[in-house]
């Protein structure tokens, strides 16, 4: 299967919210290993991410393209390297003590989400009722028993949580200085040209939604500015044929 068979959501399948970033460090342990449609095994080390087929006593490099498993999910192969998915993380994440600084921080998450990053959105209604939000949670957080932790969970923090994935607090849609642009919306631009005049192409939708993980990813990083796994994903998506510039 070539590599323009895939879809959009085959790329970022069970993706959401299992990539981590690359500034935590993790460390990685034990080969990730699935099984194709034809009975052979699909191996991906994780210090190199390369893609081996065992079969019937022997191994090969996997070819690139699109693998889909017996359990219905999909591999990327780009260059022998698979594209890490949340199956794949899960298998290689470290222990607890390396999860995103901001992970359960929700209200955080969410002020960083509607505002933007570089307060692109600071006037919007949605921007201050997230900081409203924010304020409550503080105050019931140094109003909580001592030995709750710095950052205790809430009634404003699970109201939070529940905003994070609601229509009411949208994403800030303004286009970020040069200072917070990130490798995805380069990439998205690039794809779906900046006016979205080529949001029919079949690259656009994928790169969309790279961007929504890469958001994903930084809205729980202690640094948004950091370089994060999905944004490697989208530097090395700049150079694969699939995503080809809008004309």
């Amino acid at each position: 299967m070539g590599a323009h068979a895939w879809s959009a959501r085959a790329l970022v399948t069970g993706c959401l919210a299992a990539m981590l970033a690359l500034a935590v460090g993790a460390a990685y342990a034990g080969t990730w290993s699935g099984t194709l449609h034809d009975g052979s095994t699909l191996q991906v080390d994780p210090e190199t991410r390369r893609a081996t087929r065992v079969y019937g006593g022997g191994a090969a490099p996997l070819w690139d393209g699109t693998h889909r498993l017996q359990d219905g999910s999909v591999v990327i192969v780009r260059g022998g390297q698979a594209v890490p998915s949340a199956a794949m993380i899960d298998a290689w994440r470290a222990e607890p003590g390396a999860e995103p600084a901001m992970r359960d921080r929700y209200c955080e998450q969410l002020v960083r989400k509607v505002c933007g990053f570089g307060e692109e959105c600071g006037q919007s209604e949605p921007c201050v009722l997230a900081r409203q939000l924010l304020r409550m949670e503080r105050d019931e957080q140094r109003r909580a028993p001592l030995g709750s932790g710095p950052y205790p969970q809430t009634p404003a923090s699970g109201d939070c949580l529940g905003a994070l994935s609601s229509e009411r607090f949208p994403a800030c849609a303004a286009a970020p200085a040069a200072r917070n642009a990130s490798a995805c919306r380069a990439l998205v631009e690039r794809v779906c040209g900046e006016d979205g005049r080529c949001n029919a192409s079949p690259a656009c939708d994928p790169a969309r939604q790279l961007l929504q993980l890469e958001t994903e990813e930084r809205l729980e990083s202690a640094d948004p500015s950091a370089r994060t796994t999905m944004g490697v994903e989208c530097e090395q998506a700049m150079h694969n044929a699939f995503f080809t510039p809008c004309e």
